[in-house]
């Protein structure tokens, strides 16, 4: 009966299980067993790293520590010895079995017997000299890294979807992904317009969208990435931990820093109301956009049919006793309202509002969102004007970022004093950086919207005479509308009056028809299911018609 050549085979990441490592190894092994007439049994760790281990996240090496004890294992090949640890303590552990059982290791270099002492201190030589030259290639790597993220090149690794890499003189760079960037740009405008996240992943599955790796399968925690990644806005931030340095270099922009920090705003305005989203199998028409004057927590809702309860509420006080930390926010909402008077009461508000064109082109006039209807001289003048100050404020980013390249230098030279006084310069110029960006931003949207004027105003009385003829929506229709419209409705209570203030900040100048935002919404949510109580619609709740109920109205377009 042949003898048996156990080939172990690892790689230090779950990446690199992808390439061509793991065959290889498996080749070699299998090439050597042939070539001393043995049998051969292949033993696949896959990813695993080593530098850190305790024998506990490698089921396959304890297993053939298990089978030297019964005697099974008498060869055992790696490719190398830092394939069996780079860990000096589980390195002694494992060569006290093979020394124990009278196993021998073979290499490509050559077999060597654990037993015999000459070869015993060469072996341990040999895994030193690997963990030593692995240490050595680690920090060429790294280096090498830090200096091309600093020559604004790509520091390595997979792209982040809506990028692809481009090979260029030097190292490689970060370009867009035409097909990849359109559904960045689908993500980040769902996400603002409050379409929940398992929606927008059903609507990429549904195209069959291929998330970065090539999966058509999407999770949440992708999407979250996304949402969260600055890169997207053109700006990449490394950070170098040995170093404690952090680069921020430039990429190719696909969404706009306005449209970032309004998905920021939504997604820390979802983590407030995190827990309340998923657990409702409640239709509240106007919960998920009110909140709080008064603390600014988000309103809750309470639909009972037995106890006859239906209100929406601020729900801090109730918050604050199933917390365990102390909270000091105080509340002055006293009241709740009754759900079915408010719902018509905003709904008719909003519907006015709207309709109300004049208004709202005497807003916009006067804030200057839709062009100033100006003779032809004075736009040119204008455009002249907004033209120089852009180009002021792409001077003061010039020097803002050779600023960030200077206190880089001056941290390798410790100039600062302290490690906060460097991340405090640093911070207050990207935020600098940050706050021009938007303003380019704003100017060049106002450039463009010069000489538009007489279409703009087409435009809102076109759209406000589509919402005058909804008539009959479902609720459903009408949540869809006013999201498309309403940024969010803050309410407060007046003890003295008795009366509850309802402020509306509406999302306007709105780039949609009215029938675009209710054929876009369903697009992406026409897949959702509602869980709701038998007999039950989310156009009726069942709530009793409640008289009329005293609600002060303040409305703002902004």
């Amino acid at each position: 009966m042949k003898e048996v050549l156990h080939i172990y085979k690892r790689v230090s990441s779950l990446s690199q299980v992808e390439g061509s490592s793991l065959k290889t190894q498996s080749e070699i092994g299998i090439k050597l067993a042939k070539q001393l007439n043995m049998d051969y049994e292949v033993h696949d760790e896959g990813g695993k790293s080593s530098a850190n281990d305790d024998l506990q996240n490698r089921p396959v090496m304890l297993e053939l520590l298990r089978l030297m004890d019964k005697g099974k294992v008498k060869h055992l090949f790696v490719y190398n010895t830092d394939r069996l640890s780079r860990n000096q303590i589980t390195w002694y552990t494992i060569r006290q079995k093979m020394v124990a059982n009278n196993v021998k290791l073979y290499t490509p270099k050559g077999i060597h017997d654990a037993n015999d002492s000459m070869e015993n201190m060469i072996l341990g030589i040999m895994n030193e000299i690997a963990v030593y030259d692995n240490k050595t290639r680690a920090e060429r790597s790294r280096l090498g890294k830090f200096e091309k993220v600093k020559l604004n090149f790509w520091r390595g690794g997979d792209p982040p979807f809506g990028y692809k890499i481009e090979k260029v003189d030097g190292g490689s760079k970060l370009t867009i992904n035409t097909e990849g960037s359109k559904w960045v740009e689908f993500i980040y405008a769902e996400y603002v317009k409050r379409t929940p996240m398992r929606i927008i992943k059903e609507a990429l599955e549904v195209n069959k969208v291929k998330t970065r790796r090539g999966n058509t399968s999407w999770s949440l925690g992708s999407l979250q990435v996304i949402i969260r990644n600055e890169v997207y806005t053109g700006i990449d931030v490394y950070f170098d931990k040995k170093f404690k340095q952090v680069i921020t270099s430039e990429t190719p922009q696909i969404i706009s820093q306005k449209t970032f920090e309004l998905a920021k705003e939504q997604r820390l305005k979802t983590l407030q109301r995190k827990g309340q989203l998923n657990r409702t199998s409640k239709f509240y028409l106007l919960r998920d956009f009110m909140i709080c004057d008064s603390c600014e927590t988000p309103f809750g809702g309470r639909i009972k049919p037995e106890k006859s309860e239906y209100f929406y509420y601020c729900p801090l006080a109730e918050r604050k006793f199933n917390k365990s930390q102390k909270d000091e926010r105080a509340c002055t909402m006293k009241r709740s309202l009754n759900i079915p008077s408010t719902d018509r009461e905003i709904w008719t508000v909003i519907q006015n509002t709207i309709i109300d064109t004049d208004a709202i082109k005497t807003k916009f006039i006067k804030s200057n969102l839709l062009g100033l209807g100006l003779p032809d001289k004075d736009v040119s003048k204008h455009k002249s004007n907004l033209e120089e100050e852009i180009g002021l404020i792409v001077s003061k980013q010039s020097k803002i970022e050779k600023a960030l390249v200077k206190i880089e230098t001056d941290n390798l030279l410790n100039v600062f004093e302290s490690i906060e006084i460097y991340k405090g310069v640093k911070r207050d110029l990207i935020k600098q950086y940050q706050a021009n960006k938007r303003a380019i931003e704003t100017l060049k949207i106002e450039l463009a919207q010069l000489g538009n004027h007489q279409l703009w105003m087409d435009w809102i009385s076109q759209f406000g005479e589509d919402f005058r003829s909804t008539q009959n929506l479902t609720d459903s229709k009408k949540k869809r509308l006013i999201n498309g419209v309403v940024k969010d409705i803050y309410v407060n209570y007046q003890q003295d009056e008795k009366l509850h203030h309802v402020r509306i900040n509406f999302r306007l100048p709105v780039l949609q028809s009215v029938g675009e935002i209710l054929r876009a919404n369903y697009a992406v949510s026409k897949r959702r299911k509602n869980t709701l109580n038998s007999g039950q619609t989310p156009e009726n709740t069942g709530a009793p018609n409640h008289p009329r109920s005293e609600l002060l109205h303040r409305h703002r377009l902004c």
